[in-house]
């Protein structure tokens, strides 16, 4: 009676134990770090998607749409759109995204507009139905982002509105600008120094102030009004090739600098 007792009540163990250790490693098996890493892998957590994209677009009426797009860690957006053609229109919205069920595009609060699909530094302009575009000018719906800086750089003044100047290399040196990280400029006009501040927004909007310099006469001052002149009318900058180009609100060109390093 006893022996049968003790083999009961070891067989009940027994299947106690193993009834834990199954539950056990079902669970682990439901829980995998890796495979929990692996899904949760989007464009949302895992890129450094926050910034300025640029790029010019195909349009069917003009020449192109020079497109600038600013999204913030607070999910709100600014779109710049400049018409290219001989008679430039400037378009600009403001608003909020959300993130889709992947994470992998943004859906704008617009309705009006198409979502994006964000990359490693790009943003790709979709259709309607949140397709990529597909043919010859697919490449042309990829924005760049902006990853040239302001700051750290010695500017120099090599153009005026798309024409390069002509400089005599005397004794004060090549006119240019420097950024500062206080939000400062200073620099050279080819006759006086020059010093100011500046102020930047989304889409890369941009706005001089306060702008003073030394009262040095030269033989030549054409070129130091210029400049001063340009810094008051610009609205806008970019860049092209290491190049930093400065637009009037009409997104014309007015002057390129040059970084000097």
């Amino acid at each position: 009676m006893k022996k049968s007792l003790i083999y009961s009540l070891c067989l009940a163990l027994t299947l106690v134990v193993f009834s834990c250790n199954s539950g056990t490693k079902k669970d682990t098996q439901t829980t995998n770090p890796s495979d929990m890493e692996a899904k949760s892998d989007t464009s949302q957590n895992s890129l450094d998607w926050v910034g300025t994209y640029e790029g010019t677009v195909p349009c069917a009426s003009c020449e192109g749409i020079k497109t600038v797009v600013t999204v913030n860690d607070d999910n709100t957006y600014m779109i710049k759109e400049t018409y290219l053609g001989t008679e430039p229109s400037v378009n600009e919205s403001k608003g909020t995204f959300k993130w889709d069920d992947e994470g992998q595009r943004l859906l704008l609060s617009d309705a009006k507009r198409y979502p994006y699909f964000v990359g490693e530094n790009t943003l790709t302009l979709l259709d309607a139905d949140g397709n990529r575009p597909t043919g010859d000018l697919k490449s042309a719906y990829v924005l760049q982002k902006v990853t040239d800086k302001l700051v750290g750089e010695k500017w120099h003044l090599v153009a005026f509105r798309g024409k390069k100047i002509q400089l005599q290399e005397a004794k004060g040196g090549h006119p240019f600008i420097e950024f500062n990280d206080d939000y400062t400029i200073h620099g050279y006009t080819g006759c006086n120094d020059l010093q100011g501040a500046y102020d930047v927004g989304d889409a890369l909007k941009i706005s001089f102030s306060k702008l003073i310099n030394t009262l040095k006469s030269c033989p030549e001052m054409e070129t130091e009004n210029e400049l001063i002149k340009t810094l008051t009318s610009t609205a806008s900058y970019g860049f092209e090739d290491r190049a930093l180009v400065m637009y009037d609100k009409e997104h014309q060109k007015l002057a390129t600098f040059k970084a000097a390093n």
